[in-house]
């Protein structure tokens, strides 16, 4: 039993925001975990205005020495509810899941043991199956990554191609996250990044989790959100180009790719590329191009 001030082995992160319909589910998932470790539960609302409140505070009075609520009297946005959550995880290894979505039996057990028996590994992803509110989608989240051998991701190859994996899969080692406090607003992307400086990370093969899709919700989904998302990331990547000088010809490509994304796709963000790619222009020869947009393709087949 973690008696919150003792460390336990996990710590999982849950961000929401006005996800009332889903929030009783996600906590649920995470409270059936079975372990022989200890693990403490922190969730940040928000500042919800529906009834996700009300259900956060009646499951830390339901498991009061797992549940740690964060109940913020204003609202502080993503960015910073992740950084408040993030901050005050105290295990060894923390997971994240976003509020909306369902960790599957044997998720905190399996991420674990991985991390336990590879020391050099710094985050560990897991297939998720994708589903919508009325189960009308429902299929495994099964992109193609045997281009990284063994399921080892490294740090070069995120700047390449981007995100290989959903964020509500991640567990990573606490000892790699460095950024404590951020300005402006931040993705995933810039922590998985971040994590991966210090070892690789891993795509385990089986599903444990559950991430919900809906078309018309979330910042990333569509519309101006969809710009603002592009814009964040390209700004993620210039950082990294003077960061990482020697993962100059990765950067190039990925930003070649999104521009070639945004314009598939008639999207005004394809600009905030065009400008990445000339600043971080290096050669590539159009047949390795052509093989680095195939692998992408493998990794996000629905792009």
């Amino acid at each position: 039993m973690n008696l919150l001030g003792a460390h336990p082995k996990v710590s999982v992160c849950v961000i929401t925001f006005n996800q009332e319909r889903y929030i009783r589910q996600c906590l649920q998932g995470i409270m059936d975990q079975n372990t022989n470790f200890d693990f403490e539960v922190i969730v940040g609302d928000d500042n919800s205005t529906d009834g996700t409140r009300e259900v956060v505070i009646d499951f830390a009075n339901r498991y009061p020495d797992k549940i740690i609520p964060l109940l913020y009297p204003n609202k502080i946005g993503g960015t910073q509810n992740f950084m408040e959550v993030h901050n005050r995880a105290s295990g060894t290894y923390v997971a994240h899941i976003d509020g909306d979505d369902i960790a599957l039996p044997g998720k905190l057990q399996a991420q674990a043991d991985y991390l336990d028996a590879h020391p050099d590994c710094t985050l560990v992803w897991h297939r998720m199956e994708l589903f919508n509110d009325n189960e009308t989608l429902c299929k495994p989240n099964l992109p193609d990554v045997s281009m990284f051998e063994g399921g080892e991701v490294l740090l070069k190859d995120v700047l390449r191609f981007g995100s290989v994996a959903y964020h509500s899969s991640l567990m990573y080692r606490a000892s790699a996250r460095k950024t404590r406090k951020v300005e402006g607003d931040t993705l995933d992307y810039y922590y998985t990044v971040e994590v991966l400086m210090s070892g690789y990370g891993k795509y385990l093969e089986g599903v444990l989790g559950r991430y919900r899709y809906n078309l018309n919700t979330g910042i990333s989904k569509k519309g101006r959100g969809s710009k603002f998302v592009m814009k964040v990331y390209a700004e993620h990547l210039d950082h990294y180009l003077s960061l990482f000088p020697e993962f100059r010809r990765d950067i190039f490509v990925n930003s070649l790719i999104y521009l070639l994304v945004e314009l598939k796709n008639r999207r005004m963000s394809a600009f905030f590329f065009l400008i990445l790619a000339i600043r971080s222009f290096s050669f590539v020869s159009p047949g390795k191009f052509i093989s680095y947009l195939k692998q992408f393709r493998r990794i996000n087949a629905g792009i």
